[in-house]
This record gives C-alpha cells, sequence and structure tokens, in this order.
C-alpha cells in the first residue's frame, strides 16, 4: 500500500477533527470559523487528491 494514502487519509481525519474541536469558552474562540474553513479545506482537497489517485490508478491497470 503507498505510504502516501495513508497520509491523505489522516489529513481528511484531521480536517475533520479541526471542523468538529470544541473551543467555545477558551481563547482560540475567536479563530473558530478560521479552524472550520481550514478543516472543511483541507477534507476537500485531500479527498479529491484521493479520488484523482484511485481513478488514475484503476486507468494504469
Amino acid at each position: 500500500m503507498d505510504k502516501q494514502l495513508l497520509t491523505y487519509v489522516g489529513s481528511i481525519l484531521g480536517g475533520y477533527v479541526l471542523t468538529e474541536l470544541p473551543v467555545s469558552g477558551t481563547f482560540l474562540s475567536g479563530v473558530e470559523p478560521v479552524l472550520d474553513g481550514v478543516g472543511v479545506l483541507s477534507m476537500i482537497l485531500f479527498s479529491g487528491t484521493l479520488i484523482y489517485k484511485g481513478i488514475k490508478s484503476l486507468l494504469n491497470k
């Protein structure tokens, strides 16, 4: 298995954690929209990368 694929899956999981991170009531509550945006962006980016690599792998076989 390609080690990069596990990195992409970990990045998707990290993006999900950023969107679900409870920061209300802390000093980070002001940057909660930024954390949500970064989390959503990373999930979209790395999910797209996984889809691209999967299609590329299927077409090469």
